[in-house]
């Protein structure tokens, strides 16, 4: 079933990503860069997936864990179909890239083996990281790239796209970046570096499903930490060396 499972993960990426481009293109003018994130975050999963590039399918469950967050608003506004399917069917995007058979065709396969030679605790750090980093970043576009974002926003957003890319080059820098996003992000949540932008998402290009709240930038500065629980191997590894 890896095959008819990945099938079905590379279909629903696809719905979104087209779903968010039709979004940026139709929606308010002022949303625009947000939802041009979020469909570039979707577009790099889906090829992540298509081109089998080994640290795709952590990325792709990361938005899938990312998608699943807004199952918790229908406690507060109650059940809402739209919500629902979008929570309901980015979890479908995690568990169908979930399972030993599926990290066969990309972490654990033998060409990620030759060309990376990962050791197994560095593969579980990086699957780690990766994961947190696609359920943090496309929650740092939303509230980044809301209605006019100031300059410090846009700093951690570019923090935290230079960490993943840092990360995936397997750049030492790429972990502290991220956690400075993380930590920019917390500021902004708690209001220490001013007022943050409200995180804006919606599926419908009039608008009229907006989720805001300053629960974006807290979720995002806590994930973009997760990385840095490198830090203590590397620690270990110069001790040693």
């Amino acid at each position: 079933m890896v095959g008819i499972r990945r099938a079905l993960a590379l279909l629903l990426l696809s719905f979104y990503f087209w779903q968010f481009l039709i979004t940026a293109l139709l929606g308010p003018e002022e949303l625009l860069p947000a939802f041009i994130g979020l469909t570039i975050c979707y577009g790099l999963a889906f090829v992540g997936i298509a081109a089998e590039w080994f640290w795709a399918r952590w990325f792709a469950i990361g938005i899938g864990h990312f998608g699943s967050l807004f199952l918790i608003s229908l406690l507060q506004v109650g059940f809402e179909p739209t919500i629902a399917v979008l929570g309901l069917s980015h979890v479908a995007v995690a568990l169908f890239l979930a399972g030993e058979g599926m990290a066969a065709r990309y972490e654990r396969s033998e060409a990620t083996a030759e060309r990376w030679n990962f050791q197994e605790e560095s593969l579980v750090q990086m699957r780690r990281a990766v994961k947190s980093a696609g359920m943090s970043l496309p929650l740092l576009i939303l509230y980044t790239l809301g209605p006019q974002p100031d300059a410090s926003e846009l700093v951690a957003l570019g923090l935290g796209v230079g960490g993943l890319f840092g990360l995936l080059r397997g750049r030492t820098w790429g972990l502290f970046a991220l956690g400075g996003a993380g930590l920019m992000a917390l500021a902004h949540g708690l209001g220490l570096l001013g007022a943050p932008s409200l995180g804006y998402f919606s599926l419908d290009p009039a608008g009229s499903m907006i989720l805001a709240g300053t629960a974006f930038p807290l979720l995002a500065g806590a994930l973009a930490l997760i990385p840095l629980s490198f830090v203590p191997a590397m620690i270990r590894f110069v001790r040693r060396s």
